[in-house]
């Protein structure tokens, strides 16, 4: 016997065995058991949503010899002549062929015979948007008054091409796209009954790329148990339907949030050696962001992207989803699709509007951060745990210090002569007056509390030869200050935030929970530290090595 598809084979005969269109189903059946039956039914949506399926199941339903019932009994010979196409009462007519005038004329003449077998003639006719003005003019007057024997189910994609005559002549049902685990639970039944080895990633996967028609996911699961040679997996899937599989996708979009552009055009180079479309590839990674969106939303139990969800604020993912949507509109008139899609990736790594991006992410992660220290702050100790062993170099008691002593004169006085730093007289303090300007002064008492955008710039300033030479440079002439203590600005947000919080409250002498500045001595390299100079000399000649100074 020839192989018959799997589509064609698993096509549903009774309503139970629909996927979805639950209301639907359940509006039919009821018109059904109350012998409500209409003269026109209009069945609009999507390809694959089951509308021919459930109006041959409907034309099984009215002339089954078990009547009145809510499901063809498909035992009965009318049910069984009507499955094998044996029986002329039930007529398919395809609109997109026969659209003419004349076919139109000659099916109204012949409905006025009487079926041969069963209660009603049921006329099928699929794709009738397709049918010319004539063709539907011809159609009006029989649809309008019908033979009490005659039922018409007109099926249809596209519904806004339909007359507003012939609508206001039918019933009209919405079908919608069938859910993904509808589609899912769909398959499994077909895999167990054909015994089809398939992981669940790959039916899942069979399901997403099917976008809500079923018959698209059954034809794509039969031309996986082609393609696969053994056991179906999710690889095999995204072979065969071009699509692009999560981990590629994950890879695509770290690399972009990293901005490693020479990584991102690998990727995208590999999935193009694969035979992966450039338009797919776009497509893919929309649908990808959209449900990390979705993700990051609603907080889902088992996400997809779980990787990813800490990476992308949703300024982020509005923004490259504007920039993919938009590449999207601009492919349509160019044949150059790869050079758009590079573009495209590099201003999702280095377009200005990341920057801003990036700023505000960072100053909610800060004020997250500052939440969670006062939320804490009863509990937390007064010293950073020693984990590593190592001496902090700067402390929160020193900051917290310099700030309930600190002195708005001298700060004042400090910051009017702040901007000369940069072009310093003194050729030996001239490096460390510019690594002083690169700085922010934020408070003074008997020392300084400077902050600085980077890390290595504190540890600079702290080294104690730098130290000397700013203690230098600010007493030359009257003793300023002591001594001071750098860190880092997204430190220093976090502490300003939690000192304020408290001196609002009315606390004179606020106190600063423990908080790691990241600062420690173990960082800086010891001035004892023979330099590998000295020690590749000596490797090579061993005790003839003298130094002098």
């Amino acid at each position: 016997m020839a192989y018959v598809a799997l589509y064609r084979a698993y096509r549903p005969k009774s309503f139970e065995e629909v996927s979805g269109q639950k209301v639907i189903i359940k509006t039919l059946q009821n018109a059904l058991l109350h012998d409500k039956i209409a003269h026109a039914y209009l069945f609009s949506g999507p390809r694959g949503t089951g509308k021919t399926s459930i109006a041959k199941i409907f034309a099984k339903a009215v002339n089954c010899e078990h009547q009145p019932n809510s499901d063809p009994c498909n035992e009965c010979a009318i049910c069984k002549g009507i499955d094998k196409g044996d029986i002329p009462d039930v007529i398919e007519i395809d609109a997109a062929s026969n659209n003419g005038v004349d076919e139109i004329r000659d099916l109204r003449d012949k409905v006025k015979y009487m079926p041969s077998v069963g209660k009603f003639k049921v006329y099928i006719i699929d794709e009738v948007h397709m049918l010319t003005p004539g063709a539907f003019n011809a159609l009006l007057k029989t649809l309008e008054e019908p033979p009490k024997h005659v039922i018409f189910v007109l099926a249809t994609t596209e519904v806004q091409k339909i007359p507003a005559t012939i609508l206001s002549r039918c019933q009209r049902f919405d079908f919608k796209n069938i859910e993904t685990h509808d589609i899912v639970e769909r398959l499994n039944i077909i895999a167990e009954k054909e015994n089809i080895k398939i992981s669940k990633e790959a039916i899942y996967a069979v399901a997403e790329n099917a976008e809500g028609g079923l018959r698209d996911a059954i034809s794509l699961l039969d031309q996986a148990i082609s393609y696969a040679s053994d056991m179906i997996t999710e690889d095999d899937v995204h072979q065969v339907s071009g699509s692009v599989s999560k981990k590629a996708l994950t890879k695509l979009l770290l690399s972009i949030s990293n901005k490693e552009i020479s990584a991102a055009m690998v990727t995208l180079r590999d999935l193009l050696a694969e035979g992966k479309e450039i338009s797919r590839i776009v497509n893919d990674l929309i649908l990808a962001l959209r449900d990390i969106l979705l993700e990051k939303s609603t907080k889902v139990e088992h996400p997809k992207y779980s990787e990813l969800l800490s990476v992308f604020s949703f300024d982020r993912i509005y923004f490259y989803l504007e920039v993919l949507n938009q590449l999207q509109q601009d492919m349509k008139w160019t044949h150059q699709k790869r050079a758009y899609v590079e573009l495209g990736l590099i201003k999702m790594m280095e377009h200005p509007t990341l920057k801003s991006i990036d700023y505000d992410a960072l100053l909610m992660d800060l004020k997250n951060q500052v939440q969670e220290l006062k939320e804490n702050f009863k509990s937390a100790p007064r010293t950073i745990k020693e984990e590593t062993g190592r001496k902090p170099l700067v402390t929160v008691k020193d900051v917290e210090s310099i700030l309930n002593h600190s002195d708005k004169d001298k700060k004042t006085k400090m910051l009017a002569g702040w901007e000369h730093l940069k072009n310093y007289p003194k050729p030996h303090l001239k490096m460390v007056a510019y690594l002083l300007s690169q700085g922010e002064l934020e408070a003074v008492s008997d020392r300084m509390l400077l902050v600085y955008d980077d890390l290595s710039l504190c540890r600079q300033i702290m080294d104690p030869e730098a130290k000397k030479l700013v203690l230098e440079l600010f007493n030359n002439k009257t003793q300023l200050i002591e001594d001071y203590v750098a860190i880092q600005k997204s430190d220093w947000l976090i502490l300003k935030e939690v000192y304020l919080d408290q001196w609002k409250k009315g606390t004179k002498k606020p106190k600063l929970p423990a908080h790691d500045l990241k600062l420690y001595h173990e960082d800086r390299i010891e001035d004892s530290k023979e330099p590998e100079i000295i020690s590749l000399a000596k490797e090579y000649f061993g005790n003839k090595v003298t130094i002098k100074e």
